[in-house]
């Protein structure tokens, strides 16, 4: 019965401390040193695969850290740098526009909220070609933002959208330019030796 108890005793130990959750600060650290690290090894990998593979771990670690302690004041740059990791690293833009919706769910008047709106349509607009989402991305933005610096910037964006390089372009105006003659080359001076 003794070493019943004396079992049961460590066994207990065992579950409760060997296995405890990582605190919201260990997570973190363990998401920002994975993603140093993939940022660093992702600058000589071709593959775009091979790359988001490398920022899985960093991933993993900032959603779990998002998913068990959304409370935590670590959620907030958590949710937004898995965003980035999509947006910049993995090139994943579906999934960083969901993150940065996500973001502006859970933190309306986060750190980075103006950024998260405004990047919402960046994408919509640039990487997804997607212009209906776009126009209604830079609309919110600027219904949210509209004393914003980005703002005249989100409606810019959304003036031109679906609009070419060139059609942005004033048509030259060939006849009114005066083109300056080519002027000759200066002479090189001599050096006189001594």
């Amino acid at each position: 019965m003794k070493q019943l108890l004396i079992v049961s005793l460590a066994a207990s130990l065992v579950l409760n401390f060997g296995c405890s959750k990582p605190t919201p600060e260990q997570l973190f650290a363990k998401a920002q040193k994975d993603q140093r690290q993939a940022e660093a090894a992702a600058d000589t990998a071709r593959d775009p695969a091979k790359v988001r593979a490398l920022f899985v771990p960093s991933l993993d670690a900032y959603r779990e850290l998002v998913d068990t302690y959304p409370r935590s004041e670590l959620a907030e740059p958590s949710l937004f740098m898995m965003g980035t990791i999509f947006n910049n690293n993995t090139h994943e833009y579906d999934r960083a526009v969901e993150a940065y919706k996500k973001y502006l769910d859970l933190f309306p008047g986060g750190k980075q909220a103006q950024l998260a709106c405004f990047l919402i349509g960046y994408l919509y607009n640039n990487e997804l070609h997607n212009l209906d989402s776009a126009a209604a991305a830079y609309r919110r933005f600027l219904d949210r933002y509209p004393n914003s610096e980005m703002a005249a910037s989100a409606q810019f964006e959304l003036s031109t959208l679906g609009k070419s390089p060139d059609e942005l372009l004033p048509p030259p105006a060939r006849d009114t330019v005066r083109r300056a003659p080519i002027a000759a080359k200066p002479a090189k001076a001599k050096v006189r030796k001594h």
